[in-house]
Formats: structure tokens, C-alpha cells, sequence
């Protein structure tokens, strides 16, 4: 029997609705398995999804025949067809092809131009790498693989405040802290205070630091192993950034949120704050 047909005779046993049902079956029964190396009987699976024993069965020959399981004895485990599907669902979750409908989402809701941002360490800077642009006649606009200072963005600042302290520390210490506009901060210390800030928040603001009519708001994007290489931002010209700054700050969070938990983030503890000495 195959999978599909297995699904098919779990669902004619309950609910014409079942079949979305049964399909979560099979990928509970794919993620207990993963969970346990050594396998689970029959009678385990069955005790920890509580389904009947012959709808369960059928589920399990279907995933056997088609490899997504295989079976030795009484045990069943995780076959090759598994992990093929696990490898291609790694490759899947790159931030490039994840990232593309939460921008376009977010520009939707924000009416602004939407960018990613990754952090080359070797140059100590970001590159804009992915960028869809507002619609509105008047937008911030800038070329994909633009760079830009560490210090006086708010991607920067997002992606400083997730380093490893040793390395913003490093790096505060010094990098040429060149004033872009009249309102670059260039202070050391201040910007100590403006990352814990950020930790604290989960976000950063800059308003005309970089360019002196655009406001940018920007929060971390975390991978499944707590990293930070890329931060999001949205752009606006800098009268419509402050008029609709909570606005656009709550736009720019939720989705850059959302796109962690795409990539596999679970959220867990704030880092703590690189300390300047004399």
C-alpha cells in the first residue's frame, strides 16, 4: 500500500474533514521517530499518538512501502526517503528563499521599502542583500549589495548587539567611527548604551544617521542555533518615518519574528552587553 493510500483508508474511517487529520498523523509519527534513534513499536506509537491500532497500522505499511519508514521486527524507524526529505527541507529554509514573502508582506502592512541585511565580519559591515521597494511615489530606495557601517545603522546596530561580546567589543574598540550625517552617533560609550538598549528591546531606530532624510527601523533575525547574521529594516523617508515610528517599529519585529521561526529559532535568554574599559 502507498502512502497516499494509506492516508486515504485512515481517513474513510473517521470524518469526511480527516484527511488534513491524517496528514498530521504521518508527520507525527515522522517527528516521534526522529526523536527516538532506536525506534518505537507498534504499540508505543500508538500509546503516544492514541489513534486506533488498525488506522495507525495501515498509516505505518504506507510510510514502510514508500521508505519514509522502515521496519525491523517489531521496530519501526526512520527510512532513506526521510531523511532525503529532511536534507532538502534543510536546503530549503536558506534565508534567500524564506525571506522573499515576509518582505513583501511587510511592505505591504508598512506601505515602506522592506530590506535584509547580513553582516560581513571579515569588512566589519552589512551588504542590503534582498530589497523590495515601497510603492509610494516618494521611497528610500538602494542598490542590492550596498554596504554600510556597523556603527550608525539600525541593521548594524541590531546585528552589533548579537555578536559575541568579544567580537563587538573588538570592534568598538576599534572601528573609525566617521559621522555620516550631523546626527551620527559616534561616541563610544553611547553606543555601549544604545546596544544594551537594543538587547533590551529587540529593535533599534535610526533617524537620518546614515542618510539625513531617511528614518530605518530594524530587528534581529535569529537562525535555528540562536545566531544573528541578518537583521531587517524598513525604510522611509524620514517625516514619514517619525509620524508612523511605533507603526513601523511593531511591522519590522513581527516580521522579523516570524522569519526566525521559519528558519527554526526558538526563542531563548538576551545576550549580555560588551563592557569598554580604560
Amino acid at each position: 500500500m502507498q502512502l497516499a493510500q494509506a492516508i486515504a483508508y485512515d481517513s474513510a474511517h473517521r470524518r469526511s474533514d480527516a484527511a488534513p487529520m491524517a496528514l498530521a498523523r504521518v508527520l507525527r509519527v515522522l517527528r516521534l521517530l526522529a526523536e527516538e534513534p532506536d525506534g518505537m513499536t507498534l504499540a508505543q506509537l500508538q500509546a503516544q499518538l492514541g489513534v486506533p491500532k488498525t488506522s495507525l497500522h495501515a498509516l505505518l505499511r504506507g510510510l514502510v512501502a514508500d521508505a519514509y519508514l522502515q521496519r525491523s521486527d517489531a521496530t519501526y524507524r526512520l527510512g532513506t526517503e526521510s531523511f532525503a526529505l529532511g536534507a532538502a527541507l534543510v536546503t530549503a529554509r536558506s534565508l534567500g528563499i524564506v525571506a522573499t514573502p515576509f518582505l513583501h508582506d511587510a511592505r505591504a502592512k508598512s506601505g515602506e521599502t522592506v530590506l535584509i541585511a547580513t553582516i560581513d565580519r571579515a569588512a566589519a559591515r552589512l551588504t542590503y542583500t534582498q530589497i523590495v521597494e515601497s510603492h509610494k511615489p516618494v521611497r528610500y530606495t538602494v542598490p542590492a549589495g550596498t554596504t554600510r557601517p556597523l556603527f550608525a545603522t539600525s541593521a548594524g546596530r541590531v546585528l552589533l548587539a548579537h555578536q559575541p561580546d568579544g567580537w563587538t567589543r573588538d570592534y568598538l574598540r576599534t572601528a573609525e567611527l566617521r559621522a555620516l550625517t550631523e546626527s551620527t552617533v559616534t561616541d563610544r560609550r553611547q553606543l555601549v548604551r544604545i546596544l544594551d538598549r537594543i538587547r533590551a528591546d529587540g529593535h533599534a531606530t535610526t533617524i537620518g544617521e546614515v542618510t539625513p532624510d531617511v528614518a530605518g527601523f530594524a530587528a534581529p533575525i535569529f537562525e535555528a542555533d540562536g545566531r544573528v547574521n541578518a537583521a531587517l529594516i524598513i525604510a522611509a523617508p524620514i517625516e514619514r518615518g517619525r509620524a508612523a515610528a511605533e507603526r513601523l517599529t511593531a511591522v519590522a519585529v513581527d516580521t522579523a519574528q516570524g522569519l526566525s521561526l521559519a528558519l527554526g529559532h526558538r526563542p531563548c535568554g538576551a545576550g549580555t552587553s560588551p563592557q569598554l574599559t580604560n
